[in-house]
């Protein structure tokens, strides 16, 4: 047992260590619009690799989403330097990239008026995600935000940024996930805490929460774990399982196809917050 756990800690960390490195981008420049110009009326997906940007993890989504009767522009934003360690370590950059995120959504919102945004990260991407949610101008939102594999402290404050969502944040975990378990408690989370991330236990409020924090995370949060039943599409709990085109098609693709919120639901919500 002791040596299979050495053989998959090498393994995690050729991945960890690997990548080639596109280090010299500027974040503004790297949103790759390979989609056909009439989805953007639909509305838009944003797409974030995990750290390293090499798994394909991606492009996986994105057929899995199309796969799932997405209408929406599918762009990615190619926000890694390609070497893993940086991705996960470099607290700065990762929130300027997140500030470049967020311009770009407001960008859309700009010329398409009206029309749903979604963000989808994996792992890393994740925190860049909520990270742009928190830098939205004032009156911009985004309808919602799935987060696979996050990185993120478990703990992490999470109210901020899903009161910029018109619906909800889904989060994506595995208790199983050998590079959430293994590595990331050893490296620190995107966020630089060494504990334990969302993506292996699911994330809770802060220990200090008010009760306004708390109704934001009941009304606003749908965590889902991995479960056996989901090797059928691919996913048998491990890091990227969830970015399977098969997993999205089926269990991503129809919650972001979830009609918009009414007016009288967000004013209840407004009323219980």
């Amino acid at each position: 047992m002791r040596t299979e756990r050495w053989i998959i800690l090498a393994s995690l960390w050729a991945v960890v260590a690997g990548g080639c490195a596109r280090m010299n981008r500027d974040p503004a420049d790297c949103f790759l619009r390979e989609t056909d110009v009439e989805r953007y009326e639909h509305g838009l997906v944003v797409c974030l690799s995990g750290a390293g940007g090499m798994m394909g993890e991606t492009g996986n989504i994105r057929q899995g989403l199309i796969d799932g009767g997405v209408e929406c522009a599918i762009e990615v934003f190619d926000w890694s330097t390609g070497v893993v360690l940086i991705d996960q370590m470099d607290l700065d950059a990762n929130k300027r990239k997140a500030k470049a995120l967020a311009r770009r959504i407001e960008e859309y919102q700009q010329g398409y008026p009206g029309r749903p945004v979604h963000l989808v990260g994996v792992s890393a991407g994740t925190g860049l995600i909520v990270w742009a949610l928190e830098d939205l101008a004032p009156g911009r939102h985004v309808e919602s935000a799935f987060l696979i594999a996050p990185s993120l402290w478990h703990k992490y404050d999470l109210s901020a940024a899903m009161q910029e969502l018109e619906g909800r944040l889904y989060s994506f975990y595995s208790p199983w996930d050998p590079v959430l378990a293994l590595l990331v408690p050893v490296f620190g989370t995107v966020d630089r805490i060494n504990g334990v991330s969302g993506g292996l236990r699911g994330f809770s409020p802060p220990d200090k929460a008010d009760g306004r924090t708390k109704a934001v995370y009941e009304s606003k949060l749908e965590q889902i774990i991995w479960e056996s039943k989901d090797a059928v599409y691919g996913h048998i709990g491990g890091h990227l399982g969830a970015t399977q085109p098969a997993y999205v098609s089926a269990r991503i693709a129809p919650l972001l196809k979830r009609p918009k919120r009414t007016g009288v639901e967000r004013n209840a919500l407004a009323l219980a917050q």
